[in-house]
C-alpha cells in the first residue's frame, strides 16, 4: 500500500514536471516576430559587452540571455538548434549565412533604433587631441566620399581587396590601435593577413596622421579594458558607442550606422515546402532582384501575380536570402544564376527560362565608337574569337582566366570602361582586386583593334546607364540586357552574347540528400587547413602555444624552487611571506591573472602580449610546482641528512646530492603532470590578445563557421603536443630516478 502511494505521488510529480516544461512555449512554433522571443519561455543569445546585450537587455527583458564572447558561437548555437534567437548586428549576420551559415534566418524588423559605430579613444592615449584628429579625419574622409566608398566595396558589394596605402616613411608618433580580426568584413583574417573595412580605416588614418600604425588583436571582452589601461590609443572594430561604453571611454563622431537584428532557426525543408513544376507555379512567390536591372518588369510579364520583390546589390546578397527562406526565387542571367548554384550547394537553376535575353556594351547617345564597336564584333563572331572567349571564361581551367596586357601604343586616344565587378563570369574582380570576365577581356581584344587604350573603374550594376549619362564612361557592361528602355537612354553595341533570364531556386531534394560524412570532412579539410592558407595561421599560433609554454614551465621551475627554499628557511617572515605568495596564485583565477597583469601592472607599459603570458604563467606554474617540491623533500628521511652531515658533507652539498636526488623521484611525476596542465591552460591567453593555436581556432572558425572540424582540429594538436612534451619529460625523469638507472659496484650488478 505504501508502495502503491509512492508511485502515485511520483507519478503526479512528473506530470506535473512535464505539464509546467510544456507550458511556456511550443516546440514546433515558427518564430516570425521578435515580441515573440520577450518571454522566459525562450532562450536568446547576445554577444558579451556588445550592442545586442544592450538592446536584448531593453527590448527582450524577459527572455533567457546567455552571453557568448564571439558571434561565431553564437550562430553555431542557433544553427544546432541551442537558442531561440541571436540578437547581433545585421549586416555581421548576412555576412554569416552568404559565407554558408545554415539552418538560420534573420527576422525582417530590426531591434530597436539603429546605433551609431564609431573609434574608442583611449583616456591615455600617448596621441594629444586624439578625438579631435579622428573626428577631424572621419569629417574630410566622408566630404572626399571616401568612407562611402569604403562601406560600397567592403559591406554592399563584399569585396576582398584591401587598397595599396603608402605607410609613412618619417612618421611622427605612434600610433596602436585595437581591432579584433574576427569580425567578418570589418576585421578579419584572409590566410594570415589582417584585412577588412576598418584594417583600412587604420591604415588610412595613420597615413593621414603621418603616423606608425601598430594593430593589436583583442576580444570584444577585452578591447574596452585595453583601451582603458592605455596599452592602445583607439578602437577601430566595428565597436557600437553605447551608453555603458561611453561611461569607460570616449567616442569619435559616427562612422556610420548600424541597426541590431534577430536571428532564429529556419523552418527545416521538407516535403510540404512548396515545389514548382512551371513557371506559373510561381504566381504569388517571393522574388529577388538586383536593384537598377529589368528583371521585375520581364517577370511581371510571364509569370502572373509577380509582385512581391526584394532588390539586392550583388548576386552573394540574393544567394544569402534564398538560403535564409527571404526569398522563393532569384532572378538572374544565365550565367551568373549557374556559377551561384555550382559554388552554393542546395541552390540550382529552374530549367524553364523566364525570357530569352541578349548582352550588349552600353555607350552613350550618338557615340561614334558604336559602329567601330559592331564591325570588330562582326569580325570576331566569324573568326571564332568570341566563341574561345566563352570557352575560356565559362571552363573550369582558372589558370587561363587573365587579361592581357595593353601592350599597344594607343594613338586614337583611351576608353573609360565602366564595369560591374559582381558579376562573375562576365565582369568581376579576382583574389587580388584584378578585373577579370570575358566582356572586359572582349573590350580589350575591340580597343586593340581600334588602337585606343582602356581605363578601367568598376561600379555598381545599378549605376552603369547613370555614369554613361553623366559624361563620366564611354562603355559599360556588366550582363547589361539590351532592352527597349534601355535604348531610349542609351546606344547599344550589336550584342556579343546570347543568354537567357533564369530563376535560382533552392534544391529541395539536394538539401534532404545532403553529402556524406567522408565528403563533409573533405570540406571541412579544405575549409579549415587548406583554403586561403590557413595552415599558416595554425602553424604561428601553435608556435606561440610552444614558445608560451617552454619559457614558462623553465622559468617556473626556477621560481618554484626559489620559493621553496624560501619556505624551508627557518626565517618565520620569509616562510610566511612565501606561503601567502602560494596561497594567492594558487586561488587566482589564471585567465583573472593574466588580465591583471596585463591590464592593471602592465597596463601603462608596452611590453609584449606574449612576454606577459609567459610572465603570468610562470608564476603560476611556480606556486603549484614549489609546493610539489617541497612536499617531495620534506618525504627524505631526516637520518639521511644528518648522516652526510656527520661524513663531513656541507650543508649544500648534503641537500644537493644526496637530499634534491631523492626527492626529484617523487615529485617529477606530479610535475610532469602540472606541466601538461599548464600547457592546456595556455588555450587562454586570446583574452590578452596572443593568438596562440586556440585563439587562431576561433578566427578560422569565425570565417567558415563551422562548429566540429576546427576544434576537433585544436583538440588533436594539443594532445600531440601534450604526448610529445610528456615523452620528454619521461625522459627526463629516468634521467634523475635512481630506481631506474642501472647501478653497479664493483663489479657486482644490481
Amino acid at each position: 500500500m505504501v508502495l502503491q502511494k509512492r508511485m502515485a505521488l511520483l507519478t503526479l510529480a512528473l506530470s506535473a514536471i512535464l505539464c509546467l516544461g510544456g507550458c511556456g512555449r511550443k516546440e514546433n512554433e515558427k518564430i516570425t516576430l521578435i515580441e515573440q522571443l520577450n518571454n522566459p519561455a525562450y532562450t536568446i543569445g547576445v554577444p558579451e559587452g556588445g550592442a545586442g546585450m544592450y538592446m536584448a537587455e531593453k527590448y527582450l527583458p524577459e527572455a533567457e540571455h546567455k552571453t557568448f564572447s564571439g558571434n561565431s558561437s553564437g550562430y553555431l548555437a542557433i544553427s544546432q538548434g541551442k537558442l531561440d534567437g541571436f540578437v547581433y548586428d545585421r549586416v555581421m549576420m548576412e555576412f554569416a549565412i552568404a559565407s554558408g551559415l545554415e539552418n538560420v534566418e534573420i527576422l525582417e524588423e530590426n531591434l530597436g533604433e539603429s546605433m551609431d559605430v564609431a573609434v574608442g579613444i583611449s583616456p591615455k592615449s600617448q596621441v594629444d587631441n586624439l578625438k579631435d584628429k579622428v573626428n577631424q579625419f572621419l569629417s574630410e574622409a566622408r566630404a572626399e566620399g571616401t568612407l562611402d566608398d569604403m562601406y560600397d566595396r567592403w559591406v554592399s558589394r563584399a569585396e576582398r581587396t584591401m587598397p595599396e596605402i603608402q605607410a609613412p616613411q618619417t612618421p611622427d608618433c605612434k600610433l596602436k590601435v585595437g581591432t579584433t580580426g574576427m569580425v567578418q568584413p570589418f576585421s578579419y583574417y584572409e590566410g594570415t593577413t589582417l584585412t577588412g573595412y576598418d584594417v583600412e580605416l587604420i591604415y588610412r588614418f595613420g597615413a593621414w596622421l603621418n603616423a606608425e600604425v601598430e594593430i593589436k588583436i583583442y576580444d570584444y571582452d577585452g578591447i574596452i579594458a585595453a583601451a582603458q589601461a592605455g596599452d592602445i590609443d583607439c578602437i577601430m572594430a566595428n565597436l557600437n558607442a553605447t551608453e555603458e561604453r561611453r561611461r569607460h571611454i570616449e567616442f569619435s563622431d559616427c562612422v556610420y550606422p548600424s541597426v541590431t537584428a534577430v536571428m532564429v532557426r529556419s523552418k527545416q525543408k521538407d516535403s510540404t515546402e512548396k515545389k514548382y513544376e512551371t513557371l506559373s507555379d510561381f504566381a504569388g512567390a517571393r522574388f529577388a532582384a538586383l536593384s537598377g536591372g529589368v528583371y521585375d518588369k520581364l517577370l511581371q510579364e510571364v509569370i502572373a501575380d509577380a509582385k512581391d520583390f526584394s532588390y539586392y546589390n550583388s548576386v552573394p546578397d540574393i544567394v544569402a536570402a534564398l538560403k535564409a527562406d527571404r526569398v522563393d526565387a532569384g532572378a538572374l542571367d544565365e550565367p551568373l544564376a549557374q556559377l551561384a548554384a555550382a559554388k552554393n550547394e542546395g541552390l540550382k537553376i529552374f530549367e524553364e527560362p523566364v525570357v530569352r535575353d541578349k548582352y550588349g556594351y552600353a555607350l552613350p547617345k550618338g557615340s561614334p565608337l558604336r559602329e567601330q564597336f559592331n564591325e570588330v564584333i562582326a569580325k570576331f563572331k566569324e573568326d571564332g574569337t568570341i566563341a574561345s572567349l566563352k570557352e575560356k571564361w565559362l571552363g573550369a581551367d582558372e589558370s587561363i582566366k587573365v587579361l592581357m596586357e595593353q601592350d599597344w601604343p594607343g594613338d586614337k586616344g583611351t576608353i573609360r570602361y565602366y564595369y560591374d565587378g559582381a558579376h562573375e563570369p562576365m565582369t568581376y574582380l579576382g583574389s587580388s582586386g584584378e578585373p577579370l570576365g570575358l566582356e572586359i577581356d572582349l573590350l580589350l581584344l575591340i580597343a586593340r583593334e581600334l588602337d585606343m587604350k582602356v581605363e578601367m573603374t568598376t561600379c555598381e550594376f545599378a549605376s552603369l546607364i547613370t555614369a554613361l549619362e553623366s559624361g563620366k564612361a564611354d562603355v559599360v557592361s556588366g550582363s547589361l540586357s539590351i532592352t527597349e528602355e534601355r535604348a531610349k537612354r542609351v546606344d547599344f553595341a550589336d550584342t556579343h552574347y546570347d543568354s537567357a533570364m533564369v530563376l535560382l531556386v533552392r534544391d529541395l531534394d539536394g538539401e534532404l540528400q545532403g553529402k556524406g560524412f567522408w565528403a563533409n570532412l573533405e570540406d571541412s579539410f579544405q575549409s579549415t587547413f587548406v583554403v586561403e592558407g590557413r595552415w599558416r595561421l595554425i602553424l604561428r599560433g601553435l608556435g606561440v602555444t610552444i614558445l608560451i609554454s617552454v619559457f614558462s614551465g623553465f622559468f617556473g621551475l626556477c621560481l618554484g624552487f626559489g620559493i621553496c627554499m624560501l619556505r624551508r628557511i627557518s626565517c618565520k617572515p620569509t616562510q610566511w611571506l612565501g606561503a601567502v605568495f602560494v596561497r594567492v596564485i594558487q586561488g587566482t583565477p589564471i585567465v583573472v591573472f593574466l588580465m591583471i597583469l596585463y591590464y592593471g601592472i602592465f597596463g601603462s607599459v608596452d611590453i609584449s602580449e606574449i612576454l606577459v603570458a609567459i610572465i603570468g604563467f610562470s608564476i603560476n606554474f611556480a606556486a603549484y610546482s614549489s609546493e610539489m617540491m617541497r612536499t617531495g623533500i620534506e618525504t627524505v628521511d631526516k637520518g639521511q641528512r644528518e648522516a652526510a652531515l656527520a661524513m663531513g658533507y656541507t650543508k649544500g652539498q648534503t641537500f644537493f646530492k644526496i637530499v634534491l636526488p631523492q626527492a626529484a623521484r617523487n615529485f617529477i611525476p606530479v610535475l610532469k603532470g602540472e606541466f601538461i596542465s599548464m600547457v592546456k591552460m595556455t588555450s587562454v591567453v586570446g583574452y590578452i590578445a596572443v593568438q596562440d593555436l586556440t585563439k587562431v581556432s576561433d578566427i578560422i572558425r569565425s570565417r567558415t563557421m563551422e562548429a566540429f572540424f576546427p576544434l576537433i582540429m585544436t583538440a588533436v594538436i594539443y594532445f600531440v603536443i601534450a604526448n610529445m612534451m610528456t615523452a620528454a619529460l619521461s625522459f627526463a625523469e629516468r634521467k634523475v630516478a635512481p630506481k631506474r638507472k642501472k647501478r653497479s659496484l664493483k663489479g657486482v650488478c644490481m
